[in-house]
């Protein structure tokens, strides 16, 4: 008898975790809507099952997965959770990934697959948020996925220049970026260029394309990364154009102007290698309360200034004077007073 109920018991285990099942109801994954969500394991394949209702409607905007987990007596068994209760959930608020004040949601499919990638992953399907559904976008999707693909891939949305931003290494200083445009549903590659780190220290050396006049145009320039540097002087130019960086690397004092838009890239810099040092000199004077820092590049001379109470750089180009006035300055020009490099002197 007792072996009779213990095989019977053992069956019934075997059978429940064959086909586990579960659902949830889960009024806190987005405000203004319902999830449903339901999932089955069968020998070891799960299935899953989500619905998005609208709560002043009570229309079905989002439907993915195993629709048959969507049944009355499935449904009826729903437990009522907060999000952040279920385990490892595969769907999630995304952002607003096409810049049009709604957010959208991600799903990731149940397995993870190695289709070439750098480490197995689950194919992600990207659902835009419009006024009246969420529409899968095919085109997004391939941009995450191609994104999460690449080693240390990525994505990432930048809201204040309304731009998709996806990145991969290739190594500690070799990174690839692209950047891309949304419109409703679809993302278009606006530029596409690699950082490397080798050839050029201490900037990284960009090369790459980007989409002008409709087509597709070779550029090359520099970055920095700043976090990286040794810095004896930041501070950003107060008419918007760009942010201006002292910094220093072995006995070498470097200048760099980075420029304030989406791609921050290095416009100018003075010396742009070590090698070219001892022909970017820099002269330093202390008059009072002033320090000075000048330099020239061409025809142009620069001066960087900083008193008790301000800082900016002065551009001469043929005896025509800009006085860029400086904000948000951090360290100082005194840091050059007994500071020894390779192409700084003393007047």
């Amino acid at each position: 008898m007792k072996l009779k109920i213990s095989l019977l018991l053992f069956l019934c285990a075997v059978f429940y975790n064959a086909n586990a099942q579960k659902a949830y109801i889960i009024n806190d994954f987005m405000k203004g809507y319902t999830l449903y969500f339901a999932q089955q394991t069968v020998n070891s394949e799960i299935k899953e099952y989500y619905k998005l209702t609208e709560n002043e409607s009570k229309k079905i905007v989002l439907e993915y997965g195993a629709k048959e987990l969507s049944k009355s007596q499935i449904s009826k068994t729903a437990k009522t959770v907060v999000f952040k209760s279920i385990t490892d959930p595969n769907i999630r608020v995304l952002g607003d990934v096409n810049f049009d004040g709604r957010p959208d949601v991600v799903i990731h499919e149940t397995e993870a697959i190695d289709d070439g990638c750098y480490t197995p992953q689950a194919t992600a399907h990207i659902f835009i948020n419009t006024s009246t559904s969420f529409i899968s976008s095919q085109s997004i999707s391939d941009v995450y996925n191609d994104a999460n693909c690449m080693r240390g891939g990525s994505f990432d949305i930048d809201t204040k220049n309304r731009r998709l931003i996806t990145t991969s290494l290739g190594g500690a200083a070799l990174h690839g970026i692209e950047h891309y445009s949304v419109s409703g549903t679809e993302a278009k590659l606006l530029s596409s260029f690699e950082e490397d780190g080798f050839t050029q220290t201490p900037f990284y050396k960009i090369t790459g394309k980007k989409w002008e006049k409709n087509k597709y145009i070779p550029f090359t320039s520099l970055s920095v990364y700043e976090p990286d540097l040794d810095k004896l002087l930041v501070f950003d130019a107060k008419n918007g154009k760009g942010r201006i960086i002292l910094f220093k690397a072995d006995n070498v004092l470097y200048y760099a102007f980075r420029q304030n838009d989406e791609y921050k890239f290095v416009s100018f810099a003075h010396p742009v290698s070590p090698e070219k040092a001892n022909k970017a000199v820099f002269k330093f004077r202390k008059q009072n309360t002033v320090n000075e820092l000048e330099f020239n590049s061409g025809n142009i001379k620069y001066t960087i200034y900083e008193t008790s109470n301000s800082v900016g750089i002065k551009i001469n180009v043929n005896g025509k004077i800009s006085d860029w006035q400086g904000i948000g300055k951090k360290g100082t020009l005194s840091s050059l007073t007994n500071a020894k490099f390779v192409n700084l002197v003393r007047e």
